[in-house]
């Protein structure tokens, strides 16, 4: 995974150097994750125009959605890289705001919809773990997104049965 910088960097790197790290990482993984921040301008690169899927991460505030539609309708309307809509902190009787009405926003649907955990999120900042090794809502949900990233199918849900002995 490739995470954006944690400072802001006081010089511009090229679109050659990116493009560059991008086909060294691609020769020695099967799968490459760039975070680029709010960068609008990385999208003419090959960073784009060989991805096989772009995670588009928002919330479902008024502000947050009218950005997001802005930017599917400059950058996804006209094919290109599988765009999936992943909604953070997502609470559906606190927001005000309905799926219809995200679906709405967005012009599709949201794909991914993680909830807000923030015990759970507070507990990993506070033990340092990462919060994909817990068992909580959100990070089911991001082993469920890694899944399907790859290709691999999710496991069957498996159901309980009754049972007079437990």
């Amino acid at each position: 995974m490739l995470a954006a910088p944690g400072k802001f960097l006081q010089f511009q790197t090229s679109n050659e150097a990116i493009d560059k790290l991008l086909a060294v990482a691609r020769q020695d993984f099967d799968n490459v994750v760039v975070d680029v921040g709010s960068r609008q301008d990385l999208t003419g690169l090959a960073l784009f125009k060989d991805a096989f899927a772009v995670y588009l991460v928002t919330q479902a505030g008024i502000p947050e959605l009218r950005n997001s539609n802005r930017l599917i309708s400059q950058f996804f309307s006209g094919g290109g890289p599988k765009l999936e809509v992943v909604i953070n902190r997502y609470e559906p009787r606190a927001l005000g705001v309905s799926e219809e009405h995200i679906t709405k926003a967005l012009t599709r649907p949201a794909q991914w919809k993680i909830p807000n955990d923030y015990a759970s999120v507070k507990k990993m900042q506070i033990n340092a773990t990462p919060l994909a090794l817990s068992d909580s809502s959100i990070s089911r949900l991001i082993r469920q997104m890694a899944k399907s990233a790859i290709g691999e199918p999710e496991a069957p849900v498996k159901k309980r049965g009754f049972s007079l002995f437990g």
